[in-house]
């Protein structure tokens, strides 16, 4: 059997499955007759299909059967799994049965456990795979220079604006991104509102009526729809967050807000990503991060509101 294919398997947040794409590129860049496919939930395959042009397959098309009985597992993930030469999984460690059942499938193939963690933690990973590891790194000084390559900022965009998180430690209050937007008008820029769904779920009509009163907000039904958001935007403001990576990553200016996480470990791969702390976030200033957005990103913050 021919073995051509390279499978990622990852199963984590969109801000885990971002610092994944420097390894999906590099493989891409490594294996160029390879088929390197993302096995991952639909929503981040788009995106991956979107962003890095890499297949994917649904994860929740029977891929599950590896984590019991894989003698269940459907034709068409046994084919993948069948012709694949390397296997990079986020979602299993060695000697689990997961990496057995593919092991038994796939006994051809070069299987590579990794803990989920940052771009570093991966890159260190791969230190059993020097070709890996090279190939990487070259695509992470490419990162650092100009971000995946997607698309350039809009500089007569609005400014994004996303006040959410996954956890309620690491968001900016309400109140403080309301501010922001009001020195932000008051100094001509317009911005746009960004909430996804764990916002609108768990955030109160009056908060969300509040920050549709200030600004055009909009919820971008999906990945893809929240690249468009932020490929039509001129910088990026919010908390440590997944949108936070994808827009530092497709080169968008970004101010990136850390509270209980560390910048050091987690701030977003980008060439115009500038990130700080305050923990706890309440006791971060509303004037440091306008000047923080000012003065650090000043061909980008040219007036564009009309008087």
């Amino acid at each position: 059997m021919f073995l051509r294919n390279v499978l990622i398997f990852h199963a984590g947040a969109l801000g885990d499955f971002v610092q994944t794409w420097p390894l999906g590129l590099a493989l891409g860049r490594l294996y160029p007759q390879s088929r390197v496919i993302y096995v991952t939930q639909r929503q981040k395959g788009l995106l991956a299909e979107k962003a890095l042009r890499l297949e994917f397959a649904n994860v929740e098309s029977g891929w599950h059967h590896l984590f019991g009985d894989a003698t269940r597992l459907p034709e068409i993930c046994r084919s993948k799994l069948a012709s694949a030469h390397s296997i990079f999984s986020f979602i299993a460690k060695p000697g689990d049965g997961w990496m057995n059942a593919v092991a038994s499938i796939a006994p051809h193939a070069q299987v590579t456990g990794i803990s989920t963690g940052a771009w570093h933690q991966i890159l260190e990973s791969m230190n059993t795979l020097p070709a890996v590891q090279a190939a990487m790194s070259q695509i992470l000084a490419s990162i650092a220079d100009r971000g995946i390559g997607l698309s350039r900022p809009t500089e007569t965009g609005p400014i994004a604006i996303h006040p959410g998180s996954g956890s309620p430690d690491k968001c900016w209050p309400i109140d403080s991104f309301l501010a922001l937007i009001d020195r932000l008008h008051a100094a001509g820029h317009r911005c746009r509102i960004l909430l996804g769904e764990v916002e609108l779920e768990r955030w109160s009509a009056e908060q969300i009526h509040r920050l549709q009163s200030a600004e055009e907000t909009v919820h971008p039904a999906t990945y893809v729809d929240l690249l468009r958001e932020l490929s039509g935007c001129s910088a990026f403001v919010g908390n440590d967050s997944g949108p936070g990576h994808l827009a530092g990553i497709i080169g968008l200016p970004s101010v990136i807000l850390f509270g209980p996480t560390d910048p050091a470990i987690w701030k977003p791969m980008g060439p115009r990503v500038r990130a700080f702390r305050a923990d706890p976030l309440t006791s971060l200033p509303v004037d440091r991060v306008f000047q923080e957005l000012s003065s650090g990103l000043p061909q980008t913050l040219s007036p564009v509101r009309a008087d």
